[in-house]
């Protein structure tokens, strides 16, 4: 029988999601590798549960769902143990273009991306009342974690919020207590001061190497107006954030050369959850190509260890004619 829950470690607190079912997803080559397409089972939908096409974009049922659809159910205990069933939905976005990786989108094509996102975001939110968080992002490459090389990207809702945006939630609200100031704030003015680390920006959007980046070559994207939900972002600012989002992606295309990477939607969980808090967070989106691995000092320790410095990184990426 397939296990889809969440169990709480008992020292850390951290949650981790039990999905056996995924394990017979399709395991797929990596994107740059040229294969038949008649294997892909994005090319042919037959059969697939549609919820909804708009343009060249369809919105499906995850075959292999890491949440499953059900009634809301509270957490138990077992043992001394946590146990939080794994309810909730788990959708893909699946694009028509076989051969078009995320990054060679055009400004049109993203428009209509983050149009869908918000869409299904928002529909999501509607569906009883058992997602406390909504996640969005795509995987581009099998490094970055996709099984299938035919482009698309997620979206799944949890009954319980992720661990890295309970810290965020939290740390952008004690930052205000000590300071009396928003931590994004005192962030993007920072960076934008300094200057040196902007990758890209416009009207509205600033892209840059965070100061303290985890990850070499990790861009986040940020609304110079923020707030906290990307779902409420105003339609007139989807060109601005399509134009950014493709700018950045072509510069690291081109300078890494082609390499894997994930993009993330980080924003502030759904309405009734954690609601005190929303004022002090900003959304944003994050790039992080994968050209590293983890080992013994990231996975005993948690720490982060980068070996680009982010003021070069963003210097290469700036420079790029892309």
């Amino acid at each position: 029988m397939a296990l889809s829950e969440f169990r709480q470690d008992l020292v850390s607190g951290e949650w981790i999601l039990f999905a056996t079912d995924r394990k017979h997803r399709t395991n797929q080559v990596a994107a740059t590798t040229t294969r038949n397409d008649q294997e892909c089972p994005f090319d042919d939908l037959a059969g697939q549960e549609v919820i909804w096409s708009s343009g060249d974009i369809r919105v499906i049922k995850n075959k292999f769902p890491a949440v499953i659809q059900g009634t809301c159910s509270p957490m138990v205990q077992i043992g001394p143990f946590q146990i939080h069933p794994g309810t909730g939905e788990h959708d893909v976005f699946v694009y028509r273009d076989h051969n078009k990786r995320f990054d060679g989108f055009s400004d049109e094509e993203l428009i209509n991306v983050i149009g869908a996102y918000k869409r299904r975001y928002l529909e999501i939110a509607k569906i009883g009342d058992c997602a406390q968080y909504i996640h969005i992002f795509h995987n581009s490459g099998r490094d970055a974690g996709a099984s299938i090389d035919h482009p698309h990207s997620q979206i799944i809702s949890t009954p319980i919020l992720s661990p890295d945006i309970y810290r965020s939630l939290h740390g952008s609200f004690e930052y205000f207590k000590k300071h009396n100031k928003k931590v994004y704030d005192v962030m993007l003015a920072w960076e934008i001061a300094e200057g040196k680390r902007i990758v890209y920006e416009n009207d509205f959007f600033i892209a840059f190497c965070p100061y303290a980046s985890k990850y070499p070559y990790e861009v986040r994207i940020f609304a110079k107006d923020g707030h906290a939900h990307f779902e409420k972002m105003p339609a007139e600012l989807d060109p601005h954030l399509a134009n950014i989002t493709g700018a950045v992606l072509k510069k690291i295309a081109a300078v890494l050369d082609n390499p894997a990477y994930n993009f993330f939607i980080h924003t502030a969980p759904i309405e009734s959850s954690f609601h005190d808090l929303h004022e002090f967070y900003s959304w944003h989106a994050e790039i992080l190509p994968k050209l590293k691995i983890d080992a013994g000092v990231e996975i005993g320790t948690g720490f982060g260890v980068n070996i680009v410095d982010p003021d070069e990184a963003a210097a290469e990426l700036r420079e790029a004619k892309a």
